[in-house]
């Protein structure tokens, strides 16, 4: 049997949209903006920024269900997570019990505190950061790209954004406060795929007769995925088809799975036409739930780290196939 080799890493599917390779929200989504903001009066849209930060930390942590502003918000209200429409900053670390997954584990009160900033950073936590130029507006600082005293080193979150742009703190001037919180992130640096995507084509006596009769070739593809956290992650494992241009297609087939923390695990799909992969790229996506459509607030793509000619692959399995 004739196998067409696809080799991928996993990240997250907003990356283009999302720095770092992490979860964005906007606090003016229209499916919250509207929605009261714990008991007060005022609205997400209005004051939901501190909100919508914490709603990309725990969308990102791998303890942690599926999570939106919205959801967070509902928690947040019959569990004492707000005083007025300020947040009590340690509660949201309780949705998944006390010691496990989200935790706030310090804060500082000093202008552009850089030292603990960089630190926090270092240790692979999330900053949240209350920032200069505005009354009050907070932002979630994921990444520092450059020296430790600079604001334009630090990649920033922007829940303000009504769609996403790459942004730094030197937009704002630096910042005026922080609270920093450690998790086991579903980023870039959580999944891997140390072993092959393997496509078993169908054997050589078999595919003369899906040629003559001008059938769908169905295959099994073949994947290893590796955790590198220290947790174990579970969800769907989905296998997808995207263009050239990077473009998500269609859904092929799932599965739901947990791998183990720090291990690995085989699985086994089923594609029901090979010779699409001609023209497009098999890719394995990762959420937290299903979908046909996989969401980008909450989703984690294959990003390629070497893809061989897949046109050419099948091409090849075909040819061969007939000699």
């Amino acid at each position: 049997m004739k196998k067409i080799t696809i080799i991928t890493i996993i990240v997250i599917l907003c990356s283009a949209l999302s720095a770092g390779n992490f979860s964005w929200f906007s606090q003016n989504d229209s499916r919250w903006n509207s929605e009261r903001l714990g008991s007060s009066r005022s609205s997400i849209g209005n004051s939901g920024c501190v909100l919508s930060c914490l709603a990309m930390l725990l969308n990102t942590e791998a303890s942690n269900t599926r999570m939106t502003p919205d959801r967070l918000n509902d928690w947040l209200r019959r569990n004492g997570g707000f005083a007025g429409n300020n947040m009590r900053w340690q509660i949201p670390g309780e949705i998944d019990g006390s010691g496990f997954g989200l935790e706030l584990v310090s804060q500082s009160a000093r202008r552009n505190d850089w030292d603990y900033l960089s630190g926090e950073l270092s240790k692979g936590n999330k900053v949240i950061v209350k920032v200069a130029g505005r009354r009050s507006h907070w932002v979630l600082v994921v990444e520092q790209r450059g020296p430790a005293n600079v604001a334009s080193s630090y990649i920033v979150n922007d829940p303000g954004m009504t769609t996403y742009q790459e942004r730094t703190l030197a937009y704002f001037g630096g910042f005026k406060a922080a609270r920093s919180y450690s998790g086991n992130w579903l980023d870039e640096d959580a999944f891997n795929m140390d072993s092959e995507i393997v496509v078993q084509d169908v054997s050589s006596d078999e595919l003369f007769l899906y040629e003559l009769g001008d059938l769908q070739r169905p295959t099994d593809v073949y994947v290893t995925l590796s955790n590198r956290l220290s947790v174990p992650v579970t969800g769907f494992f989905m296998l997808a088809l995207f263009n050239s241009d990077g473009t998500y297609l269609e859904t092929i087939d799932h599965e739901y799975a947990t791998v183990d923390a720090s291990g690995s695990l085989d699985l086994i799909y089923q594609m029901p036409d090979v010779s699409r992969l001609k023209e497009d790229d098999l890719r394995i996506v990762y959420s937290k739930y299903f979908s046909d459509m996989p969401s980008i607030y909450d989703t984690f793509q294959p990003v390629n780290q070497r893809v061989l000619n897949n046109t050419q692959n099948v091409s090849e399995a075909s040819e061969s196939s007939l000699n």
